[in-house]
């Protein structure tokens, strides 16, 4: 323990970000909207006055303990489990304490008073339930995803009792909850009982500084003659690829089309195998291009040259790069996931269905395929519906 605290004029908070760095690689495993979200939201509370310290593990030999991301918002590296990029979640699940009291050293050396402990997924959370009561401060939790939904589905591996119990025991113990949904929210309250009142549905923004329609469309980057269809994520099958790749082949349309199928890394090798091969069965096999993982700064001009954005997910916490995409004047094809039947507008902005079906995918993306291509003026309508 540390003798004494300075108390700086502005309120400091304390992100906790254990298994996914908030600059990570985009689209990889464990590296997604979450790490978009913590970016944004330290980014924006700093601007508020706030004081921001996002503590993540060292991933590597050659992270820097801190980074500044911006005025007032700083990214800290702590050790704690193995210093490489691709783990197993289930297996930082022992070093949570170790965090803990790493984060607590950090702030010793610091001399530094936190005013709160905004925790991101349940592993973050048992680390932060620990820090808030060392530090008899306020503890905020966001899981992003939860496992009884996961495994509610069944689409893809089962989640272990471990998470379960963890997320169960962090939902007890926390003083509030962030849900980007409602459904997520009522989610919560059935499958975990967690308290009414504890739980705060606050929905996720874009960064329209960033993703926005272009002015004029490059021509230099787009083929005038080749409709394009736009997919960004993780490459798992949650994300419901492999339906993507059967709507694909039922598409009916007069112009010729691609697929971009944007994101992965080493650990989606295998799920990438597993679709290219079914997208040769298929027959679309030279329909569809996989240019791996994109810098978010760069994303702006896949959305912007695309001609509709596709996410056939079967689950998903809010649908951030959908978001995204609409912010940059993209139509968007979507099922029924998050928060997205209430920003799209059906037939307007883009089409929302049920579930993800094939011959219901195709039929909306077709509707988007077969059209004149939209104007800069119509894709600044989409923005600015959003």
């Amino acid at each position: 323990m540390c003798n004494q605290l300075t108390v700086t004029q502005k309120p400091r908070i304390a992100i906790l970000s254990l298994h996914s760095c908030p600059l990570g690689n985009l689209g990889a495993k464990d590296t997604g909207g979450m790490s978009v979200y913590i970016r944004e939201a330290a980014t924006e509370l700093a601007k508020l006055g706030f004081e921001i310290d996002i503590f993540t593990r060292k991933h590597g030999p050659h992270d820097s303990d801190i980074i500044q991301l911006a005025p007032g918002a700083r990214l800290m590296h702590i050790k704690a489990g193995p210093e490489q990029e691709i783990v197993n979640k289930l297996s930082l699940y022992p070093h949570a304490e170790k965090f803990a009291v790493s984060v607590d050293e950090f702030r010793c050396r610091e001399n530094q008073k936190y005013e709160m402990v905004f925790s991101h997924y349940w592993l973050s959370g048992i680390a932060g339930l620990r820090l808030s009561r060392l530090w008899g401060v306020r503890h905020m939790v966001m899981f992003h995803t939860l496992a009884a939904v996961k495994n509610r589905l069944g689409v893809g591996d089962a989640e272990p009792e471990l998470r379960l119990k963890g997320e169960k025991h962090v939902i007890r113990q926390s003083d509030r909850i962030i849900a980007a949904t409602a459904a997520e929210k009522q989610n919560l309250v059935d499958l975990y009982s967690a308290g009414e009142n504890t739980v705060c549905v606050i929905p996720c923004g874009v960064n329209t500084s960033l993703f926005k329609p272009a002015a004029t469309l490059d021509c230099s980057q787009a083929d005038s003659n080749i409709k394009q269809i736009l997919y960004v994520g993780r490459i798992e099958p949650l994300k419901g690829l492999a339906v993507l790749l059967d709507s694909l082949a039922l598409l009916e349309t007069c112009h010729e089309w691609r697929c971009i199928i944007a994101g992965g890394g080493d650990s989606s090798s295998a799920e990438l195998a597993r679709l290219k091969k079914k997208a040769c069965r298929l027959g679309i096999g030279n329909k569809l291009v996989f240019p791996g993982l994109i810098p978010q700064e760069k994303l702006v001009s896949y959305y912007n040259q695309a001609d509709v954005f596709v996410m056939p997910s079967y689950y998903e916490s809010f649908g951030l790069v959908a978001l995204e995409a609409l912010a940059s004047g993209c139509p968007v094809v979507a099922t029924d996931v998050g928060e997205l039947k209430h920003i799209i507008q059906q037939g307007v902005t883009g089409h929302v269905i049920p579930e993800p079906r094939e011959h219901l995918l195709a039929e909306k993306i077709g509707y988007w395929i077969n059209r004149s291509r939209l104007t800069p003026q119509e894709r600044m309508f989409i923005s600015a519906a959003v």
